[in-house]
């Protein structure tokens, strides 16, 4: 017994459709979290707990691992996680204490691997969760790479457009004369249009980052639950798609997932009217506070995210943070750390050989 109520811990024995749908009742789930993603991350074993109370799932987080054969250590990372917010509960910070001492005991003490934990971007609940694995040991470590730009979506339309940066808003003027059509939907048609598109800029751009191809899974987020499951908005122009973006309401947040154009759609400033076409959709169908846009990426990437979230919007610094006991656990991952290292210096590399987008920002 725990206070008044008995506390059960469930690890690695859900099953993925029951974990979809216990996510679905969080205000702060992840499409990371999901057993979608982790089916779409190279040589990543997946793991999971789950924490009940009374029976109720009241948190839980996936946790993807990487170990090495023969010696048994490694790492054990979450991805904007763990989720503890229940959409019928009071926000309980016990809870995610709770949670964050366990995935120590499972993954550091009981199977010895290095735990790093990346809180889910919020601008109003980050600060907690940062402050609390803080207070528990778990150090932080800043990386820019994890800073993400959100819209304010509590404004009105005029609001919204002057709070825009000049450039932006000229950009959106400019695309809006050219009356493209927008179309917003999840059927199977929009889907095929949208991964057609990306993947011929994938090709034209010889676009190379982790995750790429993660727009393959995109039927199966449209699949899932309706407060997580993912829409397709699509630009025609003379009645022919030049680019789209999927996104999503997971929880309390918006998010801008995947983005693709043609060269068409770049002329036409196509991107800055689907961003804007989808902002007024959020606001009009409401359950979203804020509109995350990711993180500041390239140059010209940085510029249009900027330049959207605008003067009433935020740029959230981010930390993910570190537990780890272990020294040869530890000294594993500082190898597994230093090639990950060397790979993303070779793709920054090959970028700046050939600047791409690997998010929509024309």
């Amino acid at each position: 017994m725990t206070g008044h109520f008995t506390e059960k811990l469930v690890v690695d024995c859900v099953p993925d459709d029951i974990w979809h749908k216990t996510m679905n009742e969080f205000w702060d789930s992840h499409y990371e979290q999901t057993a979608i993603y982790e089916s779409g991350q190279k040589r990543e074993r997946s793991s999971h707990i789950l924490l009940k109370r009374d029976g109720i799932p009241v948190g839980g987080a996936r946790v993807g691992l990487y170990i090495i054969p023969g010696l048994k250590r490694g790492l054990a990372l979450v991805r904007f996680g763990p989720f503890w917010r229940h959409v019928k509960g009071e926000t309980d910070t016990g809870v995610y204490k709770t949670l964050i001492r366990t995935l120590i005991d499972e993954y550091c003490k009981r199977r010895k691997l290095y735990l790093i934990v990346r809180p889910r971007a919020h601008p109003d609940f980050y600060p907690v969760e940062a402050k609390t694995l803080g207070d528990l040991g778990v150090a932080g470590s800043s990386s820019s790479m994890l800073d993400r730009y959100f819209v304010d979506l509590a404004l009105d339309e005029e609001e919204q457009k002057n709070s825009l940066e000049q450039k932006w808003r000229h950009n959106l003027r400019k695309g809006m004369a050219h009356s493209l059509e927008i179309r917003i939907g999840d059927d199977a048609a929009a889907i095929k249009t949208f991964q057609a598109i990306y993947a011929q800029m994938v090709q034209r751009k010889n676009l190379n980052y982790p995750g790429v191809e993660l727009p393959a899974f995109i039927p199966e987020l449209v699949g899932l639950p309706n407060r997580m499951k993912m829409l397709i908005a699509l630009a025609y122009n003379e009645g022919q798609p030049i680019g789209g973006l999927a996104f999503s309401v997971v929880g309390d947040i918006a998010y801008y997932v995947f983005g693709a154009s043609n060269d068409k759609a770049i002329e036409l400033n196509a991107g800055y009217v689907l961003q804007w076409h989808v902002i007024r959709w959020l606001r009009e169908h409401g359950g979203a506070r804020w509109y995350e846009l990711g993180g500041p990426g390239d140059p010209g990437i940085r510029q249009f995210k900027k330049g959207l979230a605008g003067k009433r919007g935020a740029l959230l610094a981010l930390q993910e943070f570190h537990y780890c006991p272990d020294v040869m656990a530890r000294f594993v991952v500082g190898g597994l750390f230093a090639l990950r290292d060397a790979r993303d210096s070779i793709q920054r590399w090959q970028r700046e050989r050939k600047p791409s987008l690997g998010r929509l920002n024309n």
